[in-house]
């Protein structure tokens, strides 16, 4: 059939999740592929046991670019003592 694009296999192995904890605070990134093949970087944080908190996401334009921007996050979570969990 003409007009219809070829779906791309998405490797959910490549998908990353990381948490890390300081005292009551929680920090989450996760790293996943959306159905037009491109990245997302989605991050939430908040205080443990409240419902209040905050999630934002963005598109990177290649897996490369989101992995950069990942380590940028770790490091910077690192260096305000922030504990990974998983």
């Amino acid at each position: 059939m003409t007009g219809h694009k070829e779906m791309r296999f998405i490797d959910t192995a490549s998908w990353i999740t990381l948490r890390w904890v300081r005292g009551t605070r929680y920090y989450r990134v996760h790293l996943e592929q959306d159905l037009w093949s491109g990245w997302l970087l989605t991050q939430v944080n908040g205080r443990i046991d409240s419902r209040l908190g905050r999630a934002r996401s963005r598109e990177a334009p290649s897996i490369d670019v989101a992995l950069l921007e990942l380590s940028k996050i770790a490091a910077r979570r690192r260096k305000r003592g922030y504990e990974l969990m998983s």
